[in-house]
């Protein structure tokens, strides 16, 4: 009921706008030539009030239709057009025919004094079945095309909420994968060394509270760029450095024109997060990470490699590189991609290509 009274105020203007303007249409053209040929024409004879009348009960009937006639079916035929257009189409002729019928056996006699003669009246039954059959058949097919767009509109909006949701997992996810080892390990570490040197225990705090303070609001950034990415990048190596006695060691190469390109937060760290874990820090003595970004052309290039112990020996990030991997997808489609291979001279090289103009690179 609710679907009919909308419809029914949707039309209600219109509606009577389609019925006024069929009606002086459809009687003009049938009382044009009396008009014109006539002597002494009247304005409205007898025999044109009837086929105004006729006219007018034929477009009230369709304007019926559409306001209740065509959300019934649609209700009953959500997504097939054909039976709505037939069951429709064959109410909209069988209520007209009946209308004709009406009129010009009962009001037509009533009207001008005489009996009607049918085969003089063909022509102007003919005409307001036809136009009665293709304004319904026109306004079935514009409600149509209405319903369909805005159950697009609602599945792209279901869409869009998924994708949130979805998002919204993959971000927590990476939250959670700034790593509470890590943490607990580097304030371990803290603790031990305000038992040595008090200055080298506040510089290490203050980066890993400079750390955090960077890394957690960055996920739900809209506008992070590479350069603040690296600017992260560096705090969390300089904390492993600091921790590890200079053990590790790293080298960050980007030229200037990548700095400003869009990317999602803690792409670039997971990778090297990945190279610390399995690379690097099972290897026995000093390691170095290398990251470099390049803008040539139209590709944005982001490598992370280490010499640490390689594919065969390290079990890999597997569920950080995936989820990299769809985080990627999902901002650039198909102008992005990951690769993870072997170093050239041992441990893991992970290659990142963005080709420029896709999603928001």
């Amino acid at each position: 009921m609710h679907e009919q009274y909308r419809r029914l105020r949707q039309w209600q203007l219109p509606g009577f706008a389609w019925v006024f303007l069929a009606v002086c249409v459809l009687s003009v053209h049938a009382i044009l030539p009396a008009w014109i040929l006539a002597d002494k024409p009247a304005l409205l004879a007898p025999v044109h009030t009837v086929l105004v009348v006729l006219h007018t009960l034929d477009a009230l009937f369709v304007w019926a239709c559409a306001i209740w006639l065509s959300p019934f079916l649609e209700r009953r035929y959500p997504l097939d057009l054909a039976p709505r257009m037939v069951v429709g189409l064959l109410v909209v002729l069988s209520g007209v025919v009946l209308i004709i019928i009406a009129v010009y056996l009962y009001l037509f006699p009533a009207v001008t004094g005489r009996p009607v003669q049918l085969a003089g009246q063909y022509m102007d039954a003919y005409r307001a079945l036809m136009v009665s059959i293709f304004i319904y058949g026109w306004l079935l097919m514009r409600d149509y095309a209405n319903a369909q767009a805005a159950r697009a509109l609602s599945l792209q909006l279901k869409t869009d909420a998924l994708a949130t949701d979805v998002d919204r997992s993959e971000l927590a996810m990476l939250e959670a994968q700034i790593e509470p080892h890590f943490l607990f390990n580097t304030l371990a570490h803290v603790k031990r060394l305000y038992r040595m040197d008090d200055a080298a225990a506040d510089e290490v705090l203050k980066n890993l509270i400079a750390y955090f303070e960077r890394a957690l609001p960055a996920l739900r950034k809209a506008d992070w760029s590479v350069g603040d990415e690296i600017e992260l990048v560096v705090l969390y190596l300089n904390l492993i450095e600091q921790r590890s006695g200079g053990r590790l060691r790293y080298k960050v190469s980007v030229s200037p024109p990548s700095t400003t390109r869009q990317l999602p937060a803690l792409t670039i760290a997971t990778l090297v997060e990945n190279a610390v874990r399995h690379g690097v820090g099972p290897k026995a003595g000093s390691g170095m990470i290398l990251i470099a970004v390049t803008l040539t052309g139209r590709e944005l290039s982001i490598v992370v490699s280490d010499d640490g112990v390689g594919l065969r020996l390290s079990s890999g990030n597997g569920l950080g590189l995936a989820t990299v991997r769809a985080r990627l997808r999902g901002t650039f489609g198909a102008g992005a991609s990951l690769l993870v291979a072997p170093g050239t001279s041992g441990g893991v090289c992970a290659t990142i290509r963005i080709a420029i103009g896709s999603g928001h690179a």
